[in-house]
């Protein structure tokens, strides 16, 4: 089987795609697979630590404003369709995967124009642009929020929509026990276990959350897993070593299973892919959306998690440092709220998004035969 996924710019668009990947290579052992991105981006190093083929191409985001940068994404959007072209004529894909993201447009374009299969995974309660656009002539759209009611009244067929959960990898599948996960990490196997997680681009207002707990909280009320984000990792990298709290504290994680498995609670932003990974997992969490991400989705896939019972949400406007702390502690008096939030996320868990996926795909490159009466 010959297959391209094209997509990317965030973890929440790369690793949905990484894993329907490896689901699809665990049913094809000869699979041919290339992954169409942006040059130098998280996709790009994803592709080389997991042995998939990488091809870039020089699509931009739309800016919002100034008459220049729009001719210049105009152009590098010109330059990106007759990069797919060139890609895809070379290839000979059997069917072309999109996982969203702006550089996924080109491609899946180009493929509908020349008459190959497409299929689209949307992992927000949002549908995203790049999506949105293509969706029409997509063979199957594949959501991971029950989102079919809204566009079915935008004129889209329902018929096409698959509600399949947003695809986790497998370590999440099987994660290690939260005993072997602590010894592993170094952590205490008694004290209460906080994970901070601001995506695989950090998060800015929730690491400086955590600075100002950590100078208030008593240093035996709870230990802290901190993933930083790359960009701020240097900035906080002291707390790992100068605090009498167990701190263990990472830039970013390939290994984010092992992290999830030693919490007793998540606090994060409300990106799709890290909320199928806390609720695959069984995590109860408190969620505190980023409030500039596009169409305001993270608040969105929040309060949907919220209204569902698996998680509290705290809006950044209206939150800080102290108020956090006290969600905390709560939560350590109230381990009852805390086991209820736990089943409900697990409840809400779709495991078997990636099985899905791969299944519909292969029925679409491989239709079973109908059964035919004799006459």
């Amino acid at each position: 089987m010959k297959v391209i996924i094209a997509g990317g710019g965030t973890g929440g668009h790369v690793f949905p795609g990484l894993a329907i990947v490896e689901e699809l290579r665990r049913r094809d052992q000869l699979l041919l697979i290339q992954w169409i991105g942006k040059k130098k981006s998280l996709e790009e190093s994803v592709c080389a630590q997991h042995n998939i083929p990488f091809r870039a191409i020089p699509m931009l985001g739309w800016p919002r404003k100034g008459t220049l940068s729009k001719l210049i994404t105009l152009f590098a959007l010109g330059v990106s369709v007759l990069r797919s072209y060139q890609i895809i004529r070379r290839f000979q894909p059997q069917i072309i995967i999109g996982v969203g993201g702006y550089v996924s447009f080109p491609p899946l374009w180009c493929a509908q124009k020349l008459g190959i299969p497409t299929v689209l995974h949307e992992q927000n309660s949002k549908m995203g642009l790049a999506n949105r656009l293509l969706a029409k002539n997509a063979e199957k759209v594949f959501l991971s929020f029950p989102l079919i009611e809204k566009l079915e009244g935008e004129g889209f067929n329902k018929d096409k929509f698959i509600i399949s959960g947003n695809p986790v990898r497998l370590s999440f599948l099987n994660p290690p026990t939260k005993e072997s996960a602590r010894e592993k990490l170094g952590l205490s196997q008694t004290l209460f276990t906080v994970m901070f997680l601001g995506g695989s681009q950090g998060a800015r207002f929730l690491n400086q959350c955590v600075k100002e707990i950590i100078d208030k909280m008593d240093p035996q009320e709870f230990q802290i897993i901190w993933l930083t984000g790359k960009n701020e990792y240097d900035h906080y990298k002291v707390y790992s070593s100068n605090n009498k709290t167990i701190i263990k504290l990472f830039p970013f994680s390939d290994n984010i299973a092992t992290l999830m498995a030693s919490a007793d609670l998540i606090v994060s932003r409300a990106g799709a892919s890290t909320l199928a990974e806390i609720t695959t997992m069984g995590k109860p969490s408190i969620l505190i959306p980023y409030p500039h991400a596009t169409d305001n989705h993270q608040e969105f896939n929040a309060k949907m998690m919220e209204k569902m019972g698996a998680s509290e949400v705290l809006l950044e406007p209206h939150t800080n440092s102290t108020e956090l702390l006290e969600k905390i502690r709560n939560y350590i008096k109230n381990p009852e709220t805390l086991k209820s939030r736990s089943e409900c996320a697990k409840k809400v868990g779709k495991p078997l998004a990636s099985e899905i996926i791969a299944e519909e795909i292969l029925n679409l490159l491989f239709p079973p035969p109908q059964n035919s009466s004799r006459s």
